[in-house]
């Protein structure tokens, strides 16, 4: 899942925020912040870290995760998985309805899976149920269902795989697997990712673009007595440092923004503020570099390991308050499958040698893409200065999140070079290959393509939990960093911060936030 945060805002306009007046909260509504506009509540479209959090107000799907690891039942009242891996089995529960009043069929639980594999649907997590049986089919438009999904009766409904695949129950959960209502589709068209219609704890009131949400609590919620809150405001356009003071004022309650590095040695070093502090452990990431591996100079293999030579690293970590670690290889520590033998040298006159043995003695000139997110354009600051001891001038373009996404999933080739970060979103190794380096990959904006390291992945992905998938993983990742189609730099802890008032707002495994069991304490 694509990483975004940003900062578009003049220094005078920033201090009007700090300055003006806000309105008092109402003492029922939970009041979110966030610096972007959310790209969209379409399950099957928004993938990033703001839209995730915020179409779960309004979707749910079959199941929902008690940790990284653990299924637990939603929308499904009970779920069987074959001995041999290959079926899938849910059964609705009994009366369950959509947020207008609808009864939930499974029908609609086929209907979602077949509109998220469809291609004109064009979602970018479509390949996380490409193994069930007749996707294959369906998408190439030689089928006009997925024959995998059957529906046994009135509440139960039947995926069969054509292999084994051991996450597909954290996938499930993940909003990919958020189950929609057709007639919405079909009323809102091309505006449904502004318009969601499903069996959330509550559904959308307004949008203004670039101003708030507002969301109201569903009636029609399947668990009794929750959401806890009649409403959830999300104020659009505010500062992640702006976000931070209102939420120690009283004004608001979260920020969808991470905390900043310029206010997390105050809320970290103070007792009475750092419990407020929510740790993301649920989603580990990698920031890296995206070259364009399909021009030059970024097509040879020598000028990124070049590249990645003259990055000096550990002055990154500082730049994250000690909050991170180098990263060699794009598993991070935490996940099974990280090879510890693969590292990351910060070495300027490699660095040269490279440069020189891949016929760029003299440097070249590029550009660096990156978010106007302040701590993003302090990284890529960072990376300039280094590069450019070794000959590499690079420009800084620093665009708005929605921006770079649109460029990076429609117009590749123009992105020298991207810097971005990725949380897994399943804790899996196979999620950082699948999606960004294989040759297939969704979210493979740099375009590399290796077919020998694909079929090394293939054989990786067959292989059950265990230390023969692990060490087949952690030797795929040894290949990448040999081969370096991503310039991997570090893997860092993010936190969300919360105001005195809220109580049991928490991370989520599978939502990174769940605002049900959210309450106010005036």
């Amino acid at each position: 899942m694509s990483f975004r945060l940003t900062w578009v805002f003049l220094l005078a306009f920033t201090l009007l925020l700090v300055t003006a007046p806000v309105a008092a909260q109402n003492g029922d509504t939970l009041v979110v912040t966030t610096l972007s506009d959310i790209s969209s509540l379409d399950p099957a479209i928004g993938y990033d870290t703001l839209s995730w959090p915020t179409m779960s107000l309004f979707y749910r799907g079959l199941v929902t995760l008690k940790d990284s690891q653990t299924p637990e039942p939603a929308l499904a009242d009970s779920f069987e998985i074959s001995e041999d891996g290959l079926t899938y089995t849910f059964v609705l529960r009994d009366g369950i309805l959509f947020s207008n009043g609808r009864a939930i069929t499974p029908e609609d639980v086929k209907y979602s899976f077949e509109r998220l594999l469809n291609p004109a649907t064009a979602s970018p997590t479509a390949y996380m149920f490409g193994m069930i049986e007749g996707a294959d089919a369906f998408i190439a438009g030689d089928a006009e269902e997925v024959s995998g999904i059957r529906i046994l009766d009135e509440r139960t409904v039947e995926f069969t795989l054509t292999r084994p695949e051991w996450t597909l129950m954290q996938r499930f959960a993940l909003p990919p697997g958020f189950i929609v209502a057709r007639e919405g589709v079909e009323a809102a068209g091309e505006d449904f990712g502004r318009q969601p219609l499903g069996a959330g704890p509550f559904t959308l009131v307004e949008w203004q673009s670039g101003v708030k949400m507002l969301a109201t609590r569903n009636p029609n919620y399947f668990k009794p007595g929750l959401p806890l809150v009649d409403n959830v405001e999300i104020q659009i356009g505010v500062e992640p440092s702006v976000g931070i003071l209102r939420i120690d004022n009283g004004e608001a309650d979260i920020s969808l923004d991470f905390v900043p590095n310029s206010d997390y040695p105050r809320i970290a070093t103070d007792p009475a503020l750092q419990s407020r502090l929510i740790e993301i452990t649920a989603f580990p990431n990698v920031q890296y570099l995206i070259p364009n591996t399909r021009i030059e100079p970024f097509n040879n293999v020598d000028v990124r390991r070049a590249m990645s030579a003259a990055i000096d690293r550990e002055r990154l970590v500082q730049i994250y308050n000690n909050r991170a670690v180098p990263a060699a290889g794009p598993i991070p520590p935490t996940v099974s499958g990280d090879n510890p033998d693969v590292s990351s040298v910060y070495n300027p006159d490699a660095a040269r040698e490279l440069l020189a043995q891949a016929g760029y003695a003299d440097g070249f000139s590029t550009e660096l893409v990156t978010t106007t997110d302040p701590t993003d354009v302090a990284i890529a600051q960072a990376i300039i200065a280094d590069w450019s001891a070794v000959g590499i001038n690079a420009t800084l373009v620093p665009v708005e999140f929605a921006q770079w996404l649109d460029i990076a999933s429609n117009r590749p080739e123009e992105m020298p070079i991207g810097y971005i970060g990725w949380f897994l979103d399943y804790q899996d190794p196979s999620n950082v290959y699948e999606p960004l380096v294989s040759c297939a990959g969704s979210f493979n904006v740099g375009g590399f393509c290796n077919e020998e390291i694909d079929a090394v992945f293939q054989a990786a992905k067959l292989m059950p939990p265990g230390d023969e998938r692990w060490n087949a993983y952690a030797g795929l990742e040894s290949l990448l960093v040999q081969e370096m189609p991503n310039i991997n730099l570090v893997h860092v802890v993010n936190y969300y911060y919360i105001s005195e008032r809220v109580e049991g707002l928490v991370p989520d495994a599978a939502l990174l936030l769940n605002f049900e069991s959210a309450t106010i304490n005036n």
